[in-house]
């Protein structure tokens, strides 16, 4: 994946060569370029207006929502040459105040750096204060950045800046109006008069001793040096929990100093959030460009939404996408990596046939997915989001998608993430990611459909009051059972959604004729169903709920599920009449109290009893007329 990577990088740099000139993201502080020079033997800047203040035109102050104009341009090229590789390799390690560049021409800081540490105690009890604060600054910064000058023009940019930097520190804070900035705010002074070139030549000197981890990791070999990647590993010395315990090795990779550098640059972009995410890699030579075109597209055509970049490739290329590798990566890590030998955008069941997931229960025809209209991340969206309350994705104030297949999530009941939903997206979504995203159908099972519904649904009744979830519910239902032809088996021999469908037509069309009987399990609980959801609408109560349903679904015998019905007929038998040839429910009741299914699992029929009571209602006569 190493190789894959540095050919990926290799392939911006020629195609795309204006992502790794555009420069970093600035942060919200002030930026101040500084001509400095000397005249008459005397260091002086020079871009000061007759009251000794900085130009306005090399002053910049820059928030989250500011317009880039030139000078930020600029300031985001000097930083692109001056960050450093990590908060380990800064030129001030001891009191890491000057943290923010590593560039013998720029000085870079945040306000809260520099006060926590004027009033902050050393060990040996003394106070760091100003001339500490300077002492870091000539003593480690500027120490450690005059070993990637190179004699010449370069060496007198160097002294100028730090001199004039040295004694005026306190009086261009001043000048800045330092005491007005937030805490948070950064303060980055840089030298005007190097071009970005000039900003490049320390900094790849910088970058080449600083990408491995530890010298003490390098080997040399053939007159080249390897060592450990410092984007790729960290060494836990201090936490031996973390380490390797039985290897018989303690380096599993060493790179050479130009693959290390590539995937910094890698790590860089990735940072920078210069690439979609998930991100991926196509390592077929002859569709590596297709990797441009990804890239191009989230940042030239702000295509952001990952489906819609995967469309305009299907749109451009007219075939399959195979052969990639797919990254997910998460505050500057690889959280996933997988090999997608074949990426499928649309979806067919089991039998390679289209299929239609629709309402099954309400009078309204409703069409929740059609293979043949539409993608893998239509069925994402309207499909799995939907079984978990649309909670594993919600749309962005920018107009993108916020997926939460990897990010932590709390539990919300009052916007439909409760305790259930958050252990069913826990448990389940890595498994759906993988089947979006990297076409492994394998790893979702009928069984995990069940699951992750039922508990879904019953999270629905639980929580249901005046029968608010009845929409949501019969939709999850409905989705339930549509889902068994793509991931069922057996699907063609227990079609729940066909089953369904013929059970209300056989009720409807037979419920009246005196030689109708039940005469299986399945119509035996569908029926228990619509007799349940009679027997509670008979409720007065201002507050009707699905919740009623539980202590039923809770039977696991049919002796018990019976008694349970009985007793709530008894309940509200006032409000029935009963003509055993000429009403509905008469027949119906007397078919379900009389009927011995063959299986006495109760649990097994669950979906069924579901159905049935989920279902419009056979019982057409009103009840003032009972």
């Amino acid at each position: 994946m190493i190789n894959e990577i540095c050919q990926f990088v290799n392939t911006l740099k020629a195609d795309a060569p204006q992502l790794f000139e555009e420069g970093s993201n600035l942060k919200e502080g002030i930026y101040v370029a500084l001509d400095i020079g000397f005249e008459d033997n005397e260091i002086k800047l020079r871009n000061v207006d007759k009251d000794g203040m900085i130009l306005n035109e090399d002053v910049g102050v820059y928030k989250k929502k500011s317009e880039m104009t030139p000078f930020f341009y600029r300031c985001q090229q000097v930083l692109q040459y001056s960050q450093p590789v990590d908060k380990n390799k800064i030129f001030n390690p001891n009191l890491k105040i000057f943290n923010l560049t590593c560039s013998p021409y720029a000085l870079g800081f945040s306000k809260k750096g520099i006060s926590s540490n004027i009033e902050k105690r050393r060990k040996d009890g003394s106070i760091v204060g100003k001339e500490g604060i300077v002492g870091e600054l000539t003593k480690q910064y500027f120490k450690k950045a005059e070993e990637y000058t190179e004699e010449g023009l370069s060496k007198v940019w160097f002294e100028a800046f730090k001199k004039y930097i040295t004694i005026n520190f306190w009086s261009l804070l001043d000048n800045v109006d330092f005491k007005e900035l937030k805490e948070s705010s950064t303060i980055i002074f840089f030298l005007k008069t190097p071009s970005v070139e000039d900003y490049k030549k320390p900094y790849l000197k910088y970058l080449g001793q600083n990408v491995f981890n530890k010298d003490e990791y390098n080997i040399s070999w053939n007159d080249i040096i390897f060592g450990v990647s410092d984007s790729l590993n960290t060494f836990n010395n201090k936490k031996l929990f973390l380490q390797h315990q039985s290897a018989s090795f303690r380096y599993n990779y060493r790179i050479n100093g130009e693959i290390a550098q590539l995937i910094w640059n890698f790590y860089k972009l990735s940072n920078a959030k210069k690439f979609p995410n998930p991100l991926p890699i196509f390592v077929d030579k002859d569709e590596a460009d297709l990797n441009t075109d990804v890239i191009q597209l989230f940042n030239n055509e702000r295509t952001i939404i990952y489906s819609e970049i995967i469309r305009s490739l299907l749109e451009k290329r007219k075939k399959n996408l195979q052969n990639l590798y797919l990254l997910f990566i998460q505050k500057g890590e690889i959280v996933d990596l997988d090999f997608v030998p074949m990426f499928k955008y649309t979806l067919k069941d089991k039998e390679n046939n289209d299929f239609v997931i629709k309402e099954l229960f309400n009078r309204e025809p409703m069409i929740y997915f059609q293979s043949k209209k539409n993608n893998v991340f239509d069925f994402q969206i309207d499909i799995i989001n939907n079984i978990f309350n649309n909670q594993l994705i919600s749309s962005t104030k920018t107009g993108g998608l916020w997926i939460k297949y990897f990010d932590d999530i709390e539990i919300k009941p009052q916007y439909g993430l409760t305790d259930t939903i958050y252990n069913l997206i826990y448990k389940y979504r890595y498994a759906w990611y993988s089947f979006v995203y990297k076409s492994m159908q394998q790893d979702i099972s009928m069984t995990m459909i069940d699951d992750m519904c039922k508990y879904s649904i019953l999270d629905d009744i639980h929580r249901d009051k005046e029968m608010k979830n009845t929409f949501q519910i019969r939709r999850k239902l409905s989705i339930w059972f549509g889902l068994q032809p793509v991931f069922d088996n057996h699907f063609k021999t227990n079609n729940m959604a066909n089953k369904i469908q013929e059970l209300q037509k056989k009720f409807q069309d037979n419920i009246r004729s005196e030689s109708f009987h039940i005469e299986t399990d399945d119509e035996f609980a569908f029926a228990a169903g619509q007799i349940i959801w009679k027997l509670l609408i008979q409720s007065e109560s201002a507050n009707r709920t699905h919740a009623l349903l539980e202590p039923f679904l809770q039977k696991t015998d049919p002796i018990l599920l019976k008694q349970a019905i009985a007793n709530t007929f008894n309940t509200y038998k006032h409000n029935f009449v009963l003509y055993l040839t000429k009403y509905e429910f008469d027949k119906l009741f007397s078919e379900v109290m009389g009927y011995i299914p063959d299986n006495t699992n109760m649990k097994d029929h669950l979906p069924m009893i579901l159905a049935g009571y989920f279902s419009e209602s056979l019982f057409k006569i009103k009840k003032d007329n009972n």
